[in-house]
């Protein structure tokens, strides 16, 4: 019975972020219409190893399904006492990457990808540096050489194909998750 509900649940969801993953921007109304849906998925027991999705879990679904710009994590941030405001900085780095996105010219001053040196790295930070013409094995350096755990939603993954970022990059950030991976 448990599964069957839990099946009722998972099938709209699927169908929910298979409408959204073709769009790139969200009015803020659609936004919030799918912003809990990571809580929910939580909730209902769907979302359970916080070790193997360690950025949904300080973020706790605030970023709703997709997970929004944040694919890497300090791993001091992911201590096991996620902080109220760990999980506001993540909030904070999200909003920033948005607004205000990492350009070419931070690249060349930056010693990682982390280009703002915030303890979070975003999607636009990673398209910064594809942009300012790293090779995908540069790219992957400074990736590495965050220090940082990453964690990528099918939604952000195509986000960054999308925007001309390698397989084999994509496939690092995978391989520099949490320790389940």
């Amino acid at each position: 019975m448990r599964s069957r509900m839990r099946a009722s649940f998972v099938l709209p969801c699927a169908l929910s972020a298979a409408c959204l993953a073709g769009c790139e921007t969200l009015s803020s109304g659609q936004a919030g219409a799918f912003g809990g849906m990571g809580t929910q998925l939580a909730a209902a027991g769907i979302v359970t190893d916080p070790t193997s999705h360690p950025v949904s879990t300080l973020l706790g679904g605030s970023l709703g399904f997709g997970g929004g710009y944040v694919v890497g994590v300090s791993p001091e941030k992911l201590d096991g006492k996620a902080r109220s405001d760990d999980r506001d900085d993540a909030l904070r780095a999200n909003d920033r990457a948005e607004r205000n996105p990492a350009e070419v010219e931070d690249v060349a001053a930056a010693q990682s990808a982390d280009v703002n040196a915030d303890g979070f790295v975003t999607l636009d930070e990673i398209i910064a540096m594809e942009r300012a013409g790293l090779s995908d094995e540069e790219e992957i350096a400074r990736l590495r050489g965050t220090g940082e755990v990453f964690e990528l939603s099918t939604q952000q993954e195509r986000y960054l194909e999308d925007r001309g970022i390698s397989l084999a990059v994509i496939r690092a950030i995978e391989q520099m998750g949490g320790p389940s991976r």
